[in-house]
């Protein structure tokens, strides 16, 4: 089995650390201070493939590791990694999700730890350093001492051999698979599986969807990493299922305003679609007094824009399971906290209406993933407005700046968000702030469309 897993791996060149000079961490400071800093979320899936969890981080958690510089640049990331995240006013995330934060082993001593709320935050044991000033003297210590504070702890595997007692102070172990040749991941996995049966591992900065298989492989049971935006080889063309044409053909009979007669006859070419917008219609959402019954006037009560946006979003609600593909459940997520985000920075900077296809573009910005084809081939299928296209396909027009910022959102890059945001005329903490909203939104939103899934089995 073990060749197999190693036949899934490209080979990839090792990332070479960024050095940090003195003027940088200066710089950080300031921008931490002045709240410029982007914090970043990027999604844990369990096995289910379900997202269950997120990291959340800020850029210079990329350049910490194996510098000498290290001491002072963790314990800066430490601080903007917890100024931001009590920024954040997280509450609606924490009551679903757990939070991953990575963090050194001192953080115990940090002032901020005190406020923190403890409602699934996960403290991320990413190093340790002995002799560190306020930290402790073991690792076991540290992680002791938070445990009674509270906190749910994941360790990195590398500083738990051979120390037992810590080993049984993580809830999680992280595995850094970004970091690593095979044989080497190989080798980690048969020795966590030998002494850390018990614990969930949790495989680290996947890049890409061949190692995300592999790791599913070999007893990960939850996974993070950029591989849920990766392409994959897509034929040309394939047939969609009943289910999917059906909407597709509604979406394109709204962009042409049909009438809602007309409306309700192209719904009825799937009778699921009809029970799922008449129980769209008559959500607590919509506080309609009245149920409404009839599909033509519940088109007319929605609007054009209004039913286009939940068509779309019924597009990742697939109606049979066989039809479902296992990532379409995180896809939907990255999809709807892209449009909300884009929706919510254009607001007050372009009309209503345009902000309303910013929505459109980033939920279909994941459509070739879900119909299985290049995206040329799959906005083929639409009657889309030229703006649109053109941000997808081509990333122009006045909708790309905000594609883009989105984009870089999801990368945690701070230079390119600082620049894309000031193009935009955003700020960082209005970035922060939107790109919470639209988290916190996506989970509100997907409930509701988990509930309609559920009432339709």
């Amino acid at each position: 089995m073990f060749k197999a897993l190693l036949s899934l791996f490209r080979p990839r060149a090792a990332n070479k650390l960024a050095e940090v000079r003195p003027a940088a961490v200066a710089a950080a400071v300031a921008a931490a201070d002045a709240g410029q800093t982007y914090l970043c979320h990027r999604p844990i899936l369990d096995r289910g493939q379900r997202v269950v969890a997120h990291e959340l981080s800020v850029d210079v958690h990329r350049a910490l590791r194996a510098c000498p510089w290290q001491v002072p640049s963790r314990k800066l990331f430490e601080d903007v990694l917890l100024r931001q995240f009590a920024q954040a006013r997280l509450e609606a995330l924490l009551a679903q999700r757990r939070v991953f934060l990575p963090v050194g082993s001192g953080i115990v001593e940090h002032p901020a730890l005190h406020s923190l709320p403890r409602q699934n935050v996960v403290l991320q044991i990413a190093w340790h350093e002995e002799g560190r000033p306020g930290s402790p003297g073991t690792l076991a210590d540290g992680m002791q001492r938070l445990r009674a504070m509270g906190f749910a702890l994941a360790c990195a595997h590398e500083l738990l051999d051979g120390d037992e007692k810590a080993g049984l102070l993580a809830d999680y172990i992280t595995v850094d698979v970004g970091r690593m040749a095979p044989p080497e991941l190989l080798d980690v996995q048969r020795r966590l599986a030998t002494h850390r049966q018990q614990q969930p591992l949790l495989a680290m900065n996947i890049a890409f969807m061949e190692m995300y298989q592999a790791c599913r492989q070999i007893r990960f049971t939850h996974f993070h990493g950029d591989f849920i935006r990766c392409s994959e080889e897509a034929p040309v063309d394939i047939d969609l299922p009943p289910y999917k044409a059906a909407a597709m053909e509604l979406l394109n009979a709204i962009r042409a305003q049909a009438s809602a007669a007309v409306l309700a006859e192209r719904a009825w070419i799937d009778p699921t679609l009809v029970l799922r917008l008449l129980r769209v219609v008559n959500s607590p959402a919509m506080r309609l007094r009245t149920p409404i019954s009839d599909l033509k006037q519940g088109i007319a009560y929605l609007g054009y824009d209004e039913l286009y946006r939940w068509v779309t979003l019924l597009l990742f609600s697939s109606q049979r399971a066989e039809d479902r593909h296992p990532m379409e459940y995180a896809w939907r997520e990255t999809a709807l906290v892209r449009g909300r985000f884009m929706e919510l920075a254009a607001a007050g900077r372009l009309p209503a209406k345009a902000c309303s296809q910013l929505f459109v573009v980033g939920v279909l910005s994941m459509i070739d993933k879900l119909f299985a084809m290049p995206m040329p081939y799959a906005l083929e299928k639409f009657a889309l407005s030229p703006e649109v296209s053109q941000a997808l396909l081509f990333r122009r027009g006045s909708y790309a700046p905000y594609y883009e910022l989105a984009l870089a959102c999801e990368n945690g890059e701070q230079t390119s968000i600082e620049t894309l945001a000031a193009g935009c005329g955003l700020d960082m903490d209005i970035v922060n702030r939107h790109q919470i909203e639209a988290l916190e939104w996506m989970l509100e939103f997907t409930d509701a469309l988990e509930e309609l899934a559920r009432d339709m089995r």
